[in-house]
């Protein structure tokens, strides 16, 4: 064992800080006692909390003022994924660190992929969190309107798990085009000028609480260009 963040830095070339919050990188790199008093010129940080971009490249910067190279290389799955070897290393920084660092984190991964500059790690674990965590608040909305229309909870996920769609994800060529370098949203037909828009609705007058849903209702019939069939 060590005492602090500056001993193991002493000790290391390639220094791996895994904390929880902004203000737990902060301390533990530019603290003291911390990386960056410990840090031989050369060595490379690596940050793997998930955090603000911002954090990271304060980070950075001060560490350049000590020739201490600096990546993000958030970590991505769940704990019983990452004890069966399946962890993803999500990296924002120049190539030529992420090259160097992608042995080492090899060693502890199944997989390290370079996202862009310092901080598209960052911002990359964050857009594909939210997507998780979004994904459950509109289950539960939608269990909310499911028990208000007379539908158990038990009977609603049963029947969504039983027929359940692809994943947009597996399909996402069929919403999502970037071709000419804009993103653009392809609404298809029923699902948000008319579904979506009556789920909430219905949700609404039934009594449920769901203003993720009646958010989402309008972001459709805008991307829908305003048009509403119900």
């Amino acid at each position: 064992t060590v005492s602090s963040a500056k001993a193991v830095a002493q000790n290391s070339t390639i220094i791996d800080v895994v904390v929880r919050t902004d203000q737990d990188v902060l301390q533990c790199t530019l603290g003291n006692d911390g990386v960056l008093e410990g840090a031989a010129p050369g060595s490379l940080v690596l940050l793997h909390s998930t955090i603000r971009p911002a954090t990271t490249k304060k980070v950075a910067e001060l560490a350049a003022d000590k020739r201490v190279n600096v990546i993000d290389a958030c970590m991505t799955a769940i704990p019983s994924v990452v004890r069966q070897g399946g962890l993803t290393f999500l990296v924002g920084g120049q190539k030529a660190f992420f090259e160097r660092a992608k042995p080492h984190l090899l060693h502890m991964a199944k997989d390290a992929v370079h996202m862009g500059p310092l901080g598209c790690g960052n911002v990359t674990k964050l857009f594909k969190n939210m997507v998780t965590a979004s994904e459950a608040l509109v289950v539960y909305e939608a269990l909310q309107i499911a028990k208000a229309g007379g539908v158990s909870y038990k009977a609603a996920l049963d029947l969504m798990q039983k027929t359940k769609s692809q994943h947009i994800l597996d399909r996402w060529d069929m919403r999502y085009d970037f071709s000419g370098g804009e993103l653009k949203f392809n609404p298809g037909t029923n699902l948000y000028d008319k579904d979506l828009p009556l789920a909430a609705e219905v949700g609404k007058s039934l009594g449920a609480d769901i203003p993720v849903v009646e958010a989402l209702a309008k972001l459709g019939i805008k991307l829908n260009g305003g048009k509403v069939s119900i």
